[in-house]
């Protein structure tokens, strides 16, 4: 192994707050019998996992085995025997949420085995809370992370790795637009959190993506989630990402985001100049928004920041010093979207981007955002509206 595949993984398992275990799945057993000796064990599958049922039975051979649907509650899991002690869980979020749920409820240690290095479904290992329907009522609850978690490279859905790469890239958009961030806003963030992050991405820059091990993917997938969890901002890039495969972008929406706002930040630091006496037509573009968020004009319109004309003049001051610095950052952007892109080429091909739906994500990007970042100052500069 090298040197930085094995710092990925050191760190993710410094930062995951159970145990992180790589290797064959089939270990698994041996190592939680050996916790947990006595324990009955519930296993919960998802529909995309349904086929390996005889894989966890050999591993579990004593287990209530539960196929999840999407649509089931997690209310069922409490008619089950009380001598359930374990909870075992492989597949998509919807799965990974209840069993962390139930044994959260129940005080139960609870294992996982990661079914994909993809943002979305490790948001359902990380996020402190979960999104769940419990007697009809769909709500979030407090979820205690998993004691363990086993990372199988041969279990991880194939093409979540694309995704990760892309994933990987698009974080550099996001410390981009933190930087500036800082510097326009006095924006705070964590330090230690930014560099966990930067830290990262660089090891997933350093070499092209079939010569990353794949259990680096996994790792630097999983740190970007722990971090996100920790309150890490999902900047721009990662919001547009989010829309634009809610509006069907495909897997590798990451490296879409990254495209087109890494050339949307070189043509404002480029030529982008304040428009002192435009007025931007705040009302419809939350009512558009909303409409594509599926949101409420209330919604969006509570989360959004209008600074007075007075302080948007000080942030054009303020982006005409930092010019020149953030245009050159701006075209090393560039140059790693490009990259990213010969990268994935592949998936590319397989995935072609739907301009049509990205532009329509990124138009109303800055009412998406949950923070005040670059287009948003740009849509105040009245220089988005396209």
């Amino acid at each position: 192994m090298r040197l930085t595949d094995l710092s990925l993984q050191k760190m993710a398992q410094s930062k995951y707050e159970g145990e992180l275990f790589f290797g064959n799945a089939e270990e698994a057993g041996d190592i939680l019998s050996g916790r947990h000796p006595y324990a009955g064990v519930l296993l919960l599958l998802s529909v995309k996992t349904a086929d390996k049922f005889a894989f966890f039975r050999r591993i579990f051979p004593s287990a209530t085995v539960m196929v999840l649907l999407p649509r089931d509650g997690a209310e069922n899991l409490f008619g089950l025997s009380d001598e359930i002690s374990l909870v075992v869980a492989y597949g998509e979020g919807y799965a990974v949420r209840a069993a962390r749920y139930f044994a959260s409820v129940r005080a139960l240690p609870c294992a996982l085995f990661a079914f994909s290095a993809a943002a979305e479904e490790l948001a359902a290992i990380t996020d402190s809370r979960v999104h769940i329907a419990v007697g009809g009522e769909e709500a979030e609850y407090p979820a205690s992370p998993a004691a363990y978690l086993f990372a199988d490279t041969a279990l991880l859905d194939k093409t979540s790795f694309a995704e990760a790469y892309a994933d990987a890239a698009m974080r550099r958009a996001v410390l981009f637009e933190l930087r500036f961030d800082g510097i326009i806003l006095q924006t705070a963030y964590d330090r230690a959190l930014y560099e966990t992050v930067s830290d990262a991405v660089s090891v997933c820059g350093e070499m092209p993506f079939a010569a990353l091990e794949k259990r680096s993917l996994f790792c630097a997938a999983l740190l970007f989630s722990l971090c996100r969890a920790r309150g890490f901002p999902r900047g721009e890039a990662e919001t547009l990402a989010e829309s634009y495969r809610r509006l069907g972008g495909g897997p590798v929406s990451a490296f879409y985001a990254l495209d087109k706002l890494s050339k949307v930040y070189n043509v404002f630091f480029t030529c982008g100049k304040y428009r002192k006496y435009y007025t931007p037509p705040y009302h419809a573009r939350i009512r558009r928004a909303a409409g594509l968020y599926g949101k409420s004009e209330e919604e969006i319109s509570a989360k959004q920041t209008v600074p007075p004309v007075e302080k948007t003049a000080l942030y054009a001051e303020i982006t005409e010093g930092v010019r020149a610095q953030f245009l050159s950052e701006s075209r090393e952007l560039l140059r790693r979207a490009a990259q990213a892109g010969e990268e994935l080429q592949a998936y590319r091909e397989r995935f072609p981007v739907e301009n049509r739906l990205l532009n329509a994500a990124l138009k109303y990007l800055p009412e998406g955002c949950p923070h005040y970042g670059i287009t948003a100052l740009m849509r105040d500069f009245g220089l988005f509206d396209f």
